[in-house]
Protein backbone atom coordinates (compact mmCIF):
# COMPACT_ATOMS: atom_id res chain seq x y z
CA UNK A 1 0.00 0.00 0.00
CA UNK A 2 1.22 3.45 -0.74
CA UNK A 3 1.03 5.96 1.79
CA UNK A 4 3.17 8.94 0.45
CA UNK A 5 1.09 11.98 0.09
CA UNK A 6 3.25 14.62 -1.83
CA UNK A 7 4.03 17.82 0.09
CA UNK A 8 5.43 20.34 -3.22
CA UNK A 9 2.61 20.48 -5.13
CA UNK A 10 4.40 22.74 -7.42
CA UNK A 11 6.70 20.04 -8.43
CA UNK A 12 7.51 19.81 -12.15
CA UNK A 13 6.30 16.77 -14.02
CA UNK A 14 7.75 15.26 -16.94
CA UNK A 15 8.12 17.14 -20.56
CA UNK A 16 5.92 14.53 -22.24
CA UNK A 17 3.42 14.19 -19.23
CA UNK A 18 -0.20 14.93 -20.16
CA UNK A 19 -3.39 14.31 -21.61
CA UNK A 20 -3.43 11.05 -23.09
CA UNK A 21 -7.24 10.26 -23.76
CA UNK A 22 -10.79 11.79 -22.98
CA UNK A 23 -14.09 10.36 -23.27
CA UNK A 24 -16.99 11.06 -22.33
CA UNK A 25 -20.25 9.15 -21.64
CA UNK A 26 -24.00 9.73 -21.16
CA UNK A 27 -25.88 7.27 -19.06
CA UNK A 28 -29.93 7.31 -19.88
CA UNK A 29 -30.93 3.96 -18.21
CA UNK A 30 -30.96 3.23 -14.28
CA UNK A 31 -28.02 1.58 -13.31
CA UNK A 32 -28.31 -2.30 -12.86
CA UNK A 33 -28.34 -2.18 -8.80
CA UNK A 34 -31.45 -0.50 -9.09
CA UNK A 35 -33.40 -3.10 -9.91
CA UNK A 36 -32.48 -5.39 -7.28
CA UNK A 37 -34.45 -5.43 -4.46
CA UNK A 38 -32.49 -6.64 -1.59
CA UNK A 39 -29.87 -3.51 -2.51
CA UNK A 40 -32.75 -1.29 -2.39
CA UNK A 41 -34.21 -2.98 0.83
CA UNK A 42 -30.56 -2.06 2.28
CA UNK A 43 -30.38 1.08 0.48
CA UNK A 44 -33.50 2.58 1.91
CA UNK A 45 -32.31 1.77 5.36
CA UNK A 46 -28.86 3.25 5.22
CA UNK A 47 -30.44 6.35 3.95
CA UNK A 48 -32.94 6.44 6.18
CA UNK A 49 -30.71 6.44 9.47
CA UNK A 50 -28.27 8.97 7.61
CA UNK A 51 -30.92 11.65 7.20
CA UNK A 52 -32.64 10.82 10.13
CA UNK A 53 -29.95 12.95 12.10
CA UNK A 54 -30.05 16.31 9.99
CA UNK A 55 -34.28 15.98 10.25
CA UNK A 56 -34.54 15.00 6.86
CA UNK A 57 -36.02 11.61 5.17
CA UNK A 58 -36.46 9.68 2.17
CA UNK A 59 -39.06 10.99 -0.70
CA UNK A 60 -41.54 8.20 -1.23
CA UNK A 61 -41.18 5.90 -4.52
CA UNK A 62 -37.80 7.80 -4.25
CA UNK A 63 -35.43 4.74 -4.55
CA UNK A 64 -38.28 2.68 -7.09
CA UNK A 65 -37.76 5.55 -9.69
CA UNK A 66 -33.80 4.07 -10.14
CA UNK A 67 -31.11 6.37 -10.77
CA UNK A 68 -27.13 5.89 -11.61
CA UNK A 69 -24.45 4.12 -9.68
CA UNK A 70 -20.54 5.96 -9.58
CA UNK A 71 -19.05 2.84 -9.40
CA UNK A 72 -21.04 1.64 -12.90
CA UNK A 73 -20.39 4.74 -14.17
CA UNK A 74 -16.87 4.33 -13.67
CA UNK A 75 -16.57 0.99 -14.62
CA UNK A 76 -17.65 2.01 -18.10
CA UNK A 77 -15.68 5.07 -18.23
CA UNK A 78 -12.45 3.14 -17.32
CA UNK A 79 -12.65 0.16 -20.32
CA UNK A 80 -13.24 3.35 -22.65
CA UNK A 81 -10.15 5.34 -21.13
CA UNK A 82 -7.91 2.94 -20.35
CA UNK A 83 -5.88 0.98 -23.61
CA UNK A 84 -5.66 -2.90 -23.21
CA UNK A 85 -2.78 -3.78 -21.62
CA UNK A 86 -1.79 -1.04 -19.82
CA UNK A 87 -2.17 -0.07 -15.97
CA UNK A 88 -3.37 3.32 -14.19
CA UNK A 89 -1.31 4.15 -10.99
CA UNK A 90 -4.09 7.15 -9.57
CA UNK A 91 -7.72 6.89 -9.85
CA UNK A 92 -9.42 9.73 -8.43
CA UNK A 93 -13.43 10.29 -8.72
CA UNK A 94 -15.07 13.80 -8.36
CA UNK A 95 -18.90 14.82 -8.34
CA UNK A 96 -20.78 17.13 -6.49
CA UNK A 97 -24.38 15.05 -6.59
CA UNK A 98 -24.43 12.06 -3.86
CA UNK A 99 -24.79 8.73 -5.26
CA UNK A 100 -28.72 7.85 -5.23
CA UNK A 101 -27.36 4.18 -5.76
CA UNK A 102 -24.24 3.86 -3.88
CA UNK A 103 -22.69 0.50 -4.33
CA UNK A 104 -19.04 0.08 -6.17
CA UNK A 105 -19.75 3.71 -5.78
CA UNK A 106 -16.33 4.70 -3.53
CA UNK A 107 -12.71 5.17 -5.35
CA UNK A 108 -11.32 2.12 -3.03
CA UNK A 109 -14.10 -0.02 -4.28
CA UNK A 110 -12.84 0.86 -7.32
CA UNK A 111 -9.19 0.24 -7.34
CA UNK A 112 -9.90 -3.37 -7.89
CA UNK A 113 -11.49 -3.10 -11.29
CA UNK A 114 -8.84 -0.69 -12.36
CA UNK A 115 -6.04 -2.48 -13.93
CA UNK A 116 -2.82 -1.40 -11.72
CA UNK A 117 -4.95 -1.83 -8.82
CA UNK A 118 -4.23 2.29 -8.16
CA UNK A 119 -4.06 3.99 -5.41
CA UNK A 120 -7.97 5.91 -5.21
CA UNK A 121 -9.33 9.34 -3.78
CA UNK A 122 -12.44 10.72 -4.17
CA UNK A 123 -13.14 14.85 -4.35
CA UNK A 124 -16.83 14.84 -3.37
CA UNK A 125 -17.20 18.19 -1.19
CA UNK A 126 -16.52 21.25 -3.52
CA UNK A 127 -19.04 21.71 -5.97
CA UNK A 128 -17.90 22.83 -9.28
CA UNK A 129 -14.00 22.78 -7.98
CA UNK A 130 -13.81 19.32 -7.57
CA UNK A 131 -12.67 18.36 -10.68
CA UNK A 132 -9.42 21.66 -10.64
CA UNK A 133 -8.52 20.30 -7.37
CA UNK A 134 -8.27 17.04 -8.60
CA UNK A 135 -6.28 18.13 -11.13
CA UNK A 136 -4.08 19.61 -8.66
CA UNK A 137 -3.50 16.50 -6.53
CA UNK A 138 -2.97 14.26 -9.83
CA UNK A 139 -0.01 16.56 -11.01
CA UNK A 140 1.54 16.74 -7.74
CA UNK A 141 1.41 12.85 -7.13
CA UNK A 142 3.08 12.42 -11.09
CA UNK A 143 5.56 15.13 -10.11
CA UNK A 144 6.62 14.37 -6.41
CA UNK A 145 5.63 10.83 -5.74
CA UNK A 146 6.27 8.69 -9.07
CA UNK A 147 2.77 8.27 -10.11
CA UNK A 148 2.61 9.61 -13.64
CA UNK A 149 -0.25 7.54 -15.42
CA UNK A 150 -3.56 8.73 -13.97
CA UNK A 151 -7.20 8.86 -13.99
CA UNK A 152 -9.65 11.45 -13.31
CA UNK A 153 -13.31 10.73 -13.77
CA UNK A 154 -16.09 13.55 -13.09
CA UNK A 155 -19.29 12.55 -12.73
CA UNK A 156 -22.71 13.54 -12.61
CA UNK A 157 -26.56 12.37 -11.91
CA UNK A 158 -29.82 13.95 -11.95
CA UNK A 159 -31.28 13.14 -9.15
CA UNK A 160 -31.63 12.53 -5.19
CA UNK A 161 -33.87 10.76 -2.86
CA UNK A 162 -34.59 13.63 -0.40
CA UNK A 163 -35.01 17.04 -0.29
CA UNK A 164 -31.78 19.15 0.69
CA UNK A 165 -33.91 22.04 1.82
CA UNK A 166 -31.68 24.03 0.12
CA UNK A 167 -30.92 25.41 -3.99
CA UNK A 168 -29.66 22.43 -5.61
CA UNK A 169 -28.41 22.37 -9.39
CA UNK A 170 -29.30 19.13 -10.66
CA UNK A 171 -28.24 18.14 -13.99
CA UNK A 172 -30.77 17.05 -17.03
CA UNK A 173 -28.88 12.99 -16.94
CA UNK A 174 -26.77 11.60 -15.77
CA UNK A 175 -23.34 12.55 -17.74
CA UNK A 176 -19.84 10.93 -17.12
CA UNK A 177 -15.90 12.09 -18.30
CA UNK A 178 -12.71 10.94 -18.28
CA UNK A 179 -9.10 12.24 -18.59
CA UNK A 180 -6.48 10.04 -18.99
CA UNK A 181 -2.63 11.51 -17.91
CA UNK A 182 0.86 10.04 -18.45
CA UNK A 183 3.44 10.09 -20.24
CA UNK A 184 2.67 10.64 -24.20
CA UNK A 185 3.26 7.81 -26.71
CA UNK A 186 4.12 8.19 -30.32
CA UNK A 187 1.52 8.65 -32.12
CA UNK A 188 -0.58 10.70 -29.80
CA UNK A 189 -1.42 14.61 -29.67
CA UNK A 190 0.55 16.76 -27.22
CA UNK A 191 -2.10 17.70 -24.71
CA UNK A 192 0.01 19.27 -22.02
CA UNK A 193 -1.46 20.81 -18.24
CA UNK A 194 -0.79 24.33 -17.47
CA UNK A 195 -1.98 26.36 -14.36
CA UNK A 196 -4.93 24.95 -12.27
CA UNK A 197 -6.39 27.74 -10.12
CA UNK A 198 -9.04 28.31 -7.03
CA UNK A 199 -9.93 32.02 -5.91
CA UNK A 200 -12.94 33.64 -5.24
CA UNK A 201 -14.84 35.33 -8.18
CA UNK A 202 -15.39 39.23 -7.96
CA UNK A 203 -16.99 40.05 -10.98
CA UNK A 204 -16.93 39.24 -15.10
CA UNK A 205 -14.06 41.65 -15.68
CA UNK A 206 -11.96 39.54 -13.38
CA UNK A 207 -13.12 36.39 -15.36
CA UNK A 208 -11.59 37.75 -18.44
CA UNK A 209 -8.36 39.12 -16.88
CA UNK A 210 -7.83 35.48 -15.58
CA UNK A 211 -8.42 34.17 -19.02
CA UNK A 212 -6.27 36.66 -20.78
CA UNK A 213 -3.35 35.34 -18.45
CA UNK A 214 -3.48 31.91 -18.51
CA UNK A 215 -3.91 31.79 -22.26
CA UNK A 216 -1.09 34.25 -22.81
CA UNK A 217 1.12 31.88 -25.30
CA UNK A 218 1.90 30.87 -28.56
CA UNK A 219 -1.42 30.10 -30.44
CA UNK A 220 -4.70 30.79 -30.60
CA UNK A 221 -6.84 30.49 -27.40
CA UNK A 222 -10.34 28.31 -27.13
CA UNK A 223 -12.16 29.40 -23.18
CA UNK A 224 -14.44 26.56 -22.25
CA UNK A 225 -16.74 28.29 -19.53
CA UNK A 226 -19.72 27.03 -17.47
CA UNK A 227 -23.60 27.49 -18.77
CA UNK A 228 -23.84 30.29 -16.38
CA UNK A 229 -20.57 31.63 -16.37
CA UNK A 230 -20.82 31.88 -20.35
CA UNK A 231 -24.41 33.59 -20.42
CA UNK A 232 -23.23 36.51 -18.05
CA UNK A 233 -19.82 37.17 -19.38
CA UNK A 234 -18.49 38.70 -22.20
CA UNK A 235 -15.91 37.32 -24.89
CA UNK A 236 -12.73 37.15 -23.03
CA UNK A 237 -10.21 39.55 -24.69
CA UNK A 238 -7.84 37.69 -26.97
CA UNK A 239 -9.87 34.36 -27.26
CA UNK A 240 -10.59 33.14 -30.64
CA UNK A 241 -13.54 30.92 -29.55
CA UNK A 242 -15.44 30.77 -26.35
CA UNK A 243 -17.55 27.33 -26.14
CA UNK A 244 -20.24 27.03 -23.43
CA UNK A 245 -21.19 24.19 -21.58
CA UNK A 246 -24.68 22.70 -21.60
CA UNK A 247 -26.63 24.07 -18.60
CA UNK A 248 -28.14 20.51 -18.39
CA UNK A 249 -24.39 19.66 -17.14
CA UNK A 250 -23.85 21.56 -14.13
CA UNK A 251 -21.26 19.45 -12.55
CA UNK A 252 -19.30 17.94 -16.06
CA UNK A 253 -20.08 20.99 -18.60
CA UNK A 254 -16.48 22.12 -19.06
CA UNK A 255 -15.10 18.89 -19.10
CA UNK A 256 -17.62 16.94 -21.22
CA UNK A 257 -16.96 20.17 -23.71
CA UNK A 258 -12.74 19.37 -22.97
CA UNK A 259 -13.80 16.39 -24.04
CA UNK A 260 -15.25 17.16 -27.28
CA UNK A 261 -12.13 19.75 -28.11
CA UNK A 262 -10.00 17.12 -27.14
CA UNK A 263 -11.57 14.76 -29.89
CA UNK A 264 -11.10 16.66 -32.67
CA UNK A 265 -8.30 19.37 -32.14
CA UNK A 266 -7.56 21.93 -34.38
CA UNK A 267 -4.34 21.37 -36.85
CA UNK A 268 -2.31 23.83 -35.20
CA UNK A 269 -1.52 23.90 -31.49
CA UNK A 270 -3.77 25.85 -29.20
CA UNK A 271 -4.95 27.09 -25.57
CA UNK A 272 -7.42 25.53 -23.96
CA UNK A 273 -8.92 27.64 -20.80
CA UNK A 274 -11.42 26.29 -18.49
CA UNK A 275 -13.42 27.93 -16.35
CA UNK A 276 -16.33 27.42 -14.42
CA UNK A 277 -17.88 28.49 -10.90
CA UNK A 278 -19.76 27.06 -7.87
CA UNK A 279 -20.97 29.28 -4.90
CA UNK A 280 -18.73 32.20 -5.54
CA UNK A 281 -15.40 30.02 -6.19
CA UNK A 282 -13.60 31.05 -10.05
CA UNK A 283 -11.90 27.63 -11.11
CA UNK A 284 -9.38 27.60 -13.97
CA UNK A 285 -7.20 25.13 -15.98
CA UNK A 286 -5.39 25.56 -19.18
CA UNK A 287 -4.56 22.60 -21.60
CA UNK A 288 -2.24 23.24 -24.18
CA UNK A 289 -2.62 21.13 -27.27
CA UNK A 290 0.66 20.70 -29.16
CA UNK A 291 1.26 18.37 -32.52
CA UNK A 292 1.42 15.08 -32.84
CA UNK A 293 4.43 13.45 -30.89
CA UNK A 294 6.91 12.26 -32.92
CA UNK A 295 9.12 9.34 -31.56
CA UNK A 296 12.48 11.97 -32.11
CA UNK A 297 10.77 14.57 -30.59
CA UNK A 298 9.96 12.08 -27.68
CA UNK A 299 13.36 10.75 -27.02
CA UNK A 300 14.98 14.88 -27.41
CA UNK A 301 12.71 15.58 -24.34
CA UNK A 302 13.71 12.55 -22.38
CA UNK A 303 16.76 13.51 -23.07
CA UNK A 304 16.57 17.08 -21.55
CA UNK A 305 15.10 15.58 -18.64
CA UNK A 306 18.76 13.45 -17.77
Amino acid sequence: MRTFVPHRPGDRVPADWGVRRAVRLAFPDSAALAGDPRHTGRLRIYLTDLLRPYGLGLEAGALERGGQSYGEMAEALIRLAVPEGESVDLLVLAYCVPDITPGRATTTMLSHVCPGGPMAFAVSDQGGAGAFTALRLIRAYAGSAGLPRALLLVVEQPALPYDPRVPVALPAAASGVALLFGEQRPGERSVGLGPVVTRARSSAASLAAECAALGGGPGPVTAVLGAALAAGTPAPAGVRHVRAADPGRPGTGVWWELAGELAEPPAEPCRLVLADHDTGALSLAVFDVGAEVRPDALAAARGRLR
